[in-house]
C-alpha cells in the first residue's frame, strides 16, 4: 500500500479534485456509467445561442409533463425543481425538523437538515425487514418519517405494498420516501409510493443519476397532501430550471429504449461485481436489486486506500458520525472498466 496516498471520508462522491494526479476508474458516485444517452448529445447540440436570450418559459411545464408520463402519474401532482437536494432543505424549511424522524443510515443531505435519527440497534445486522419494523416505529411516534428507498448507501429496497400498509395504519403521520435510485429497478414504475393514492405520502424523484445527467439539475416532489404541496409550491422559485436542463431531461426521458437496455446491462455488471468483491469483503452487502454495492469494514480509510491504490475511487463512511455506518459504497461500472477492475482485483491484491 502506498502510505501517502490521499484520501477523503464522507465526502460527495465524485469529486476526485483531491486526489493524485493520476487516472482513477471514478465508482465513487452512483451515477449510471453508462450515460448520458446519445439523444442527450444530440440534444444539446442543437441548443442555439437563440435558444437562451429569453427566460425559460414553459419549460418547467414541459419538464413535469415528460416526467409525469416517464412515472405514470399526473402532472399536476409534481412541484419541478433542481434536483432531490434542493426539496430536502425546503422540506427542512417548512416542516418542524424536530418532529421528523430519518431511518437512517441515510444521505449526506437527510442527516444533516434533520437530526432525528431512528439508527439500526447496536450490534445488529441490518436487514429489510429492520428496517421495515423502524419505519412503522417512526411512524407511530413521528408526525413524519424519511426514508431513502432504494437507500443509500446499503441498496435495500422496501417494498411499496409494505410501507402502503404502514402508511394506511399510520394516517396522522407522514412518509417522506427519496427515490433517487428506484429508476434502477425494472419495475420502478409499480414500485414507486407515487402508486399508492395515499395522502400521506411525499415522493423525491429526479432522473438524473439513471441517465447520467447529474450536470444538470432537474427533479420533482409529488404528494396528494394539499398542505405539504401548498408549503413546497410556495417556496418554488421562479424559473427553477433552465432551458438546458430541460432540454436534455426529457430528451433522455423519451429514450426508453436505451433506458431499459442501459438498466439490464447495468444490474448484471453490478451482480459480476459483487462476485468480484465478495471473497475479499466479508462485510458486503449482497443481493440487493440496484446498481451499487456497500461493504461494511472497520476502517474505511484503509478500505479507500486500497482501491486507490489499484486506481479505482469508491465512496468512503465513517461511521462515527450520526446516521453513518462504516465501510465503502462502490458503483457497477460498464462492462469495459468492469473488465479493468477484475483484472486489477486479482487474488494477490487481496484486502482482506
Amino acid at each position: 500500500m502506498i502510505e501517502n496516498t490521499p484520501t477523503a471520508v464522507n465526502t460527495q462522491g465524485g469529486d476526485l479534485r483531491g486526489l493524485l494526479d493520476r487516472e482513477y476508474l471514478d465508482l465513487g458516485t452512483c451515477v449510471n456509467r453508462y450515460g448520458p444517452p446519445p439523444v442527450v448529445e444530440a440534444a444539446l447540440r442543437s441548443i442555439r445561442p437563440e435558444h437562451l436570450l429569453a427566460h425559460p418559459y414553459g419549460s418547467e411545464e414541459r419538464f413535469t409533463g415528460a416526467y409525469a408520463d416517464f412515472m405514470r402519474t399526473a402532472p399536476e401532482q409534481l412541484i419541478p425543481g433542481r434536483g432531490i437536494t434542493e426539496f430536502i432543505r425546503v422540506l427542512a424549511e417548512v416542516l418542524p425538523t424536530e418532529q421528523v424522524a430519518v431511518i437512517t443510515p441515510d444521505y449526506t443531505d437527510t442527516i444533516r437538515w434533520f437530526p432525528t435519527h431512528l439508527d439500526p440497534p447496536p450490534g445488529t445486522v441490518e436487514t429489510p425487514r429492520s428496517r421495515l419494523d423502524r419505519v412503522a416505529a417512526g411512524m407511530r411516534s413521528h408526525p413524519y418519517v424519511f426514508l431513502s428507498n432504494p437507500n443509500n448507501p446499503l441498496g435495500f429496497h422496501l417494498h411499496r405494498d409494505d410501507l402502503a400498509e404502514i402508511c394506511r395504519a399510520n394516517p396522522d403521520s407522514v412518509l417522506i420516501v427519496d427515490e433517487a435510485y428506484i429508476e434502477f429497478l425494472p419495475e420502478h414504475r409499480e414500485l414507486s409510493m407515487t402508486q399508492t393514492g395515499l395522502t400521506n405520502v411525499v415522493v423525491l424523484r429526479s432522473p438524473n443519476k439513471f441517465f447520467g445527467i447529474a450536470g444538470t439539475r432537474t427533479g420533482a416532489l409529488w404528494t396528494l397532501n394539499p398542505e405539504i404541496h401548498a408549503k413546497v409550491a410556495e417556496r418554488k422559485r421562479n424559473w427553477s430550471l433552465s432551458y438546458v436542463d430541460v432540454a436534455l431531461a426529457t430528451a433522455a426521458l423519451a429514450d426508453t429504449e436505451w433506458e431499459e437496455r442501459t438498466r439490464s446491462a447495468l444490474l448484471i455488471n453490478a451482480l459480476v461485481l459483487e462476485e468480484i468483491l465478495g471473497d475479499r469483503f466479508p462485510g458486503l452487502v449482497r443481493g440487493v436489486p440496484v446498481h451499487y454495492r456497500f461493504i461494511a469494514v472497520d476502517d474505511p480509510v484503509e478500505a479507500h486506500r486500497f482501491f486507490l491504490d489499484h486506481g479505482v475511487a469508491v465512496r468512503a463512511f465513517d461511521g462515527t458520525q450520526p446516521g453513518r455506518v462504516s465501510g465503502l459504497r462502490i458503483t457497477a461500472p460498464t462492462a469495459v472498466e468492469l473488465a479493468d477492475l477484475k483484472a486489477s482485483m486479482t487474488p494477490q491484491l487481496s484486502y482482506a
